[in-house]
């Protein structure tokens, strides 16, 4: 379940260089996968030896890094491509191009479309109550996991209970 909270982020107002708080969205980690719990979930799922799914994944990893060190891009299917990319400093004559002007080179990744559609699909949770209004300041729906306590906690580190499943009205959040 992908889990969201929300927060006050400084935007711009609309037809103006000054800034306010607004409330936006942002995306809650579930944590992170070991090497290990990958190969033991594949070994699951396939009836292979954990150490010939470690073997395979290692090697796979081995032969991305070395391609994507060459310049290549590397298509890994349904997850989709990883691949090298730079920054560099601008210069006015193609004759001052050169190595110097390079910033950093990273790696980047496109996802395939089936694996963003799974992501849109996915089931969402906000955590934390928040009230959800329209544009004329109208209560909408409450959505959450948990009231805010007088002590001032508001359950943002709650995963229980209920769910959105409904539309958000196009309003903004305010906490």
């Amino acid at each position: 379940m992908i889990k969201l909270k929300s927060f006050q982020k400084p935007l711009p107002k609309k037809g103006s260089d000054e800034k306010e708080l607004r409330y936006v969205l942002s995306l809650v980690s579930s944590g992170t996968l070991t090497m290990k719990e990958v190969v033991d979930f594949a070994c699951l799922h396939t009836g292979m030896q954990p150490t010939m799914v470690k073997a395979a994944v290692e090697s796979c990893f081995q032969i991305v890094n070395h391609h994507l060190s060459l310049g290549y891009r590397v298509n890994l299917g349904d997850i989709g491509t990883f691949y090298p990319s730079i920054s560099s400093k601008a210069v006015e004559s193609n004759t001052e191009a050169g190595l110097a002007q390079l910033n950093k080179m990273t790696v980047r990744f496109r996802p395939n479309t089936e694996l963003v559609e799974k992501l849109e699909k996915a089931e969402k949770e906000m955590l934390g109550v928040y009230k959800l209004y329209d544009a004329d300041k109208k209560f909408y729906v409450e959505v959450g996991t948990k009231p805010i306590e007088e002590n001032g906690d508001n359950g943002n580190n709650s995963t229980q209970g209920g769910t959105d499943n409904g539309s958000t009205g196009g309003g903004d959040f305010v906490g």
